[in-house]
């Protein structure tokens, strides 16, 4: 049995306020360029692993297109749910290549190592936690979307979803701290090799902006369906499109391509270990 748009169910703006498709197209044309740019440096220089962040970035730019169909009829449930999840989830991609990998090449590299976090443990419990985020605030998204049509919803939707935010926020706060504790002790054995403290301008960046847009996700869902952060779409753009459009930008220049990073001192002092001098890339 075909079902025509017609037949689909209506609900009051589900945005609470009308969306402008102007900031949706400017939206989808800097992440477009971006992620561009991305796969470019990532296969041009072999680092197929980085295509996850491009990848996060098509994933937005669908989720922006999404959203001028649904600014156009507000009340179609079905196109603002695949907006609102499309825009709310790929962050926790972009941190998973970002931060996650990145600082774990990056223990490797200088042989620093946490009593807990070892880069192994940092690269996969990370990413799991990040996944088990993603995975709530996937249902949670779809829950809280059908509470404006099922008041009851409202609740339990907004249990679910601040669940899977303050789980990502507390991942992403803990890694944080974990590159502060990485940056002093790179800073003790790496003094001569300016290249280090460079990598770690882009970490710190990540990190605040992820934190910040984290924040914001989490006072957005707090308040409830239609929460005075929720229908404040300038808010969304400051808070949450914009830091994750400079968070790509950053790793342009700090692509994993261009940055080539020393081992430990102890290795380069090693003559017998040709392949550890400084300019080793960080692959």
């Amino acid at each position: 049995m075909n079902i025509s748009s017609a037949d689909l169910p209506k609900y009051p703006n589900l945005f609470g306020y009308e969306p402008s498709q102007g900031l949706s197209i400017a939206a989808i044309v800097c992440f477009s360029i971006v992620s561009i740019i991305l796969i470019i440096l990532s296969i041009k220089y072999k680092k197929f692993y980085f295509l996850v962040a491009p990848a996060a970035g098509i994933v937005t730019v669908i989720g922006y297109a999404i959203r001028i169909k649904s600014a156009q009829d507000t009340h179609v449930l079905g196109t603002y749910i695949a907006t609102t999840l499309l825009i709310l989830l790929p962050p926790t991609a972009l941190a998973a290549v970002f931060l996650f990998a990145q600082l774990g090449k990056i223990m490797k590299r200088t042989g620093i190592q946490h009593p807990i976090f070892r880069p192994n443990v940092v690269k996969y419990l990370f990413l799991i936690v990040d996944i088990f985020s993603i995975i709530i605030q996937g249902a949670g998204g779809a829950l809280l979307a059908q509470s404006a049509d099922n008041p009851s919803l409202d609740k339990p939707a907004k249990g679910v979803m601040l669940t899977g935010l303050c789980i990502a926020l507390c991942s992403f706060t803990l890694f944080f701290f974990l590159i502060i504790y990485l940056f002093i002790n790179v800073r003790k054995v790496q003094e001569e090799d300016k290249k280090w403290r460079i990598i770690f301008v882009a970490l710190f960046s990540s990190g605040i902006l992820i934190i910040l847009r984290s924040i914001y996700r989490v006072a957005e869902y707090a308040g409830g369906y239609h929460s005075d952060v929720m229908i404040n779409e300038p808010l969304f753009y400051g808070l949450d499109t914009l830091p994750m459009f400079l968070l790509m930008c950053i790793w342009v220049p700090f692509h994993p391509g261009f940055i080539k990073l020393g081992k430990k001192k102890e290795e380069n002092q090693d003559p017998k270990n040709t392949e550890t001098k400084y300019g080793t890339e960080m692959e």
